[in-house]
């Protein structure tokens, strides 16, 4: 039975791959059963196996992403303490990083997820909301203890813009990193938490 066990979970995790990877190239639209079915040398009745429907795919590879991104988020919270802008500089730094690490996985989830059934895409929604209000909770602390400064800019909704602008940033990364160019990923995700200060300190 430990064997059976096995042997599925790894046909499950070809398939997840095989689907990231497809859903990469091509996008979720532009990917059928078939041709997942195809890549993993199973029939697409195999498939439904594994995974009901196309869209419960595309639900597990975006969910498996949140959950990273989650990790990744709350463990760079643990290890910089309270001060704000050591919080905002460590956030955008490492959730960079993580964009560039796993650009299949950040695109696919970013681009696709408004394919996904409603129940499943409001899931999504609302762990994305918790990522921007993580956000701007650190920019609101910031501005309450002098660090930071959005009143100058004459809008109400200023550290919301902030929080996106920062998210905007940080996850287009992922469209334009190079590898091969002279900035490391470790240098690039340095800058970008630089530059996200630089955003939150306009004016200063």
């Amino acid at each position: 039975m430990a064997v059976n066990v096995r042997s599925r979970t790894g046909t499950r995790e070809r398939i997840h791959d095989a689907g990231l990877t497809l859903f990469n190239e091509r996008g979720y639209t532009g990917t059928t059963v078939r041709e997942l079915a195809d890549a993993v040398d199973l029939t697409p009745g195999a498939i439904y196996n594994h995974y009901p429907s196309k869209e419960s795919l595309l639900f597990a590879i975006i969910d498996r992403v949140h959950d990273e991104a989650d990790t990744i988020l709350s463990e760079t919270l643990r290890g910089v303490g309270n001060d704000p802008v050591a919080q905002l500089e460590a956030l955008a730094s490492a959730f960079t990083g993580f964009h560039i690490a796993r650009p299949r996985e950040t695109r696919v989830a970013n681009r696709d997820y408004i394919y996904l059934p409603a129940r499943e895409r409001e899931s999504v929604v609302r762990r994305r909301r918790r990522v921007r209000a993580l956000f701007v909770e650190v920019l609101r602390d910031g501005e309450r203890r002098g660090h930071f400064c959005f009143a100058e800019l004459g809008s109400e909704d200023a550290v919301q813009a902030a929080s996106m602008a920062i998210l905007n940033m940080v996850v287009l990364v992922a469209e334009w990193f190079d590898p091969a160019r002279s900035r490391s990923a470790a240098e690039t995700a340095a800058l970008h938490g630089r530059l996200a200060l630089r955003i939150a300190r306009s004016g200063r």
